[in-house]
């Protein structure tokens, strides 16, 4: 059972990423799934790396399994180093599980490598393990982590908003009052926050209308009403259509309402046009816009 678990196993989980590095660096993989294409996406580097570090993991595990059991080193290093390969892909599989709508099936396949080798090496240390793991899942689910997956798919009005802006109920009661569908988008969504960021508005309401490829993007409540009541100038790139952003100015956010757990906060400067929301990127006192 010894060898079985320093030796053998190791030297299987070694094979298995080598094959999978070398296919990839054939263009060609052992995971075909959509999930794996959605992990190599998920890192800042090509996948590739991430393979040429998994192999060198697993030479490792299998050099010190083997001095371990010829009994050259002690069994303890051989433990601590799977131990921390277990505690790294556990990060990163928990990652996947909770952002990609399917998982990798090699990752699967490394991570229960490293789980059996474990549980076969030293039960005690394996029950030891377990609580980290867990701990690391639980860490994960707390975070609001962004989703790979679309929210903008079929053609419509798409409304970034939240249930306590009063500009947003402004707008909401527009677009009811004129049988105008929409869809609401919800800014306490970390999706929703990190697109509004990424196009720099500060404030919501921003409506979203997609008719095939072209997509038209609002900020604003007065701004909204006025392009769906009557044409407007708008700026047209690429098939995108922007309509001017609302500039607010940096300014000092009212006293934050503790009873309200959304993100968003009065501007003086944006008081006709929509509610700020605090974002990673704006460190604001949060209210409820209720005013």
């Amino acid at each position: 059972m010894k060898k079985l678990s320093f030796v053998y196993l190791p030297a299987l989980f070694f094979v298995y990423i080598a094959v999978e590095t070398l296919l990839k660096l054939n263009h060609s993989t052992l995971c075909e799934s959509a999930g794996c294409l959605l992990a190599d996406n998920l890192l800042w580097f090509d996948s590739i790396y991430l393979n040429f570090m998994g192999l060198a993991d697993a030479l490792i595990i299998l050099a010190i399994g083997w001095l371990s059991y010829k009994r050259a080193i002690r069994e303890k290093l051989f433990y601590l180093v799977l131990f921390a390969s277990l505690a790294f892909e556990t990060i990163l599989i928990g990652y996947q599980y909770f952002v990609s709508p399917e998982m990798c099936i090699f990752c699967m396949g490394v991570y229960a490598f490293l789980v059996v080798i474990m549980l076969l090496s030293a039960k005690k240390y394996f029950l030891m393990v377990v609580p980290v793991i867990a701990s690391v899942v639980v860490a994960l689910s707390f975070l609001t982590i962004p989703k790979s997956e679309a929210f903008v798919i079929e053609d419509g009005n798409y409304l970034v908003q939240s249930p306590t802006c009063t500009h947003c109920k402004k707008v909401k009661d527009y677009l009811n009052e004129n049988n105008i569908s929409f869809t609401k988008l919800n800014i306490d969504d970390i999706e929703a926050r990190n697109f509004a960021t990424f196009l720099n508005f500060t404030t919501i309401p921003i409506l979203i209308v997609k008719e095939g490829k072209s997509v038209q993007i609002i900020n604003g409540d007065n701004n909204i009403i006025d392009s769906l009541s009557k044409p407007t100038n708008a700026i047209v790139m690429e098939e995108i259509i922007v309509e001017d952003a609302v500039i607010v100015e940096d300014s000092v956010a009212v006293e934050s309402s503790s009873s309200s757990g959304n993100l968003l906060y009065d501007d003086a400067s944006a008081d006709d046009e929509g509610c700020g929301f605090g974002s990673i990127t704006k460190l604001e006192d949060e209210s409820n816009c209720s005013k």
